[in-house]
């Protein structure tokens, strides 16, 4: 059976900056800055879980997020639902032992190194 995988780019709509985790040495891809996301869970949907990750991972809750789909990739293998998250400020994050920093940023100050297929992403949304 195919697993099922989400994330979501956090949007502050006031100063237009999106929301970057680096991933720890404990996940794949580690000293990569990614959205914030992972596994879907059996039984939930991939909104439920995307919020999911979002808390478990970084402490923000959804309350004061707008989602919207953005594409299914399957560049990596299973499907990875991105979403984007919309939301007023930008959050202060309690990261878990998957991420070991976060930040703000826009498309004039990414930081390197990045996820292998965020950047083509970035471009689509910006």
């Amino acid at each position: 059976m195919t697993k099922k995988n989400g994330g979501v780019l956090l949007i502050c709509e006031k100063t237009g900056n999106f929301l970057l985790g680096e991933r720890s040495k404990n996940i794949p891809y580690p000293n990569c800055w990614s959205i914030f996301g992972g596994g879907i869970d059996e039984g939930e949907s991939v909104l439920e879980g995307v919020k999911r990750e979002l808390m478990e991972e970084s402490q923000i809750p959804s309350d004061n997020i707008r989602y919207e789909l953005f594409e299914i990739q399957y560049d990596i293998g299973d499907p990875y639902y991105f979403y984007l998250g919309y939301c007023e400020k930008e959050y202060e994050c309690i990261l878990n032992d998957e991420t070991q920093r976060y930040g703000w940023f826009n498309l004039d100050n990414l930081p390197k190194p990045l996820f292998p297929t965020l950047y083509s992403s970035l471009v689509r949304i910006f």
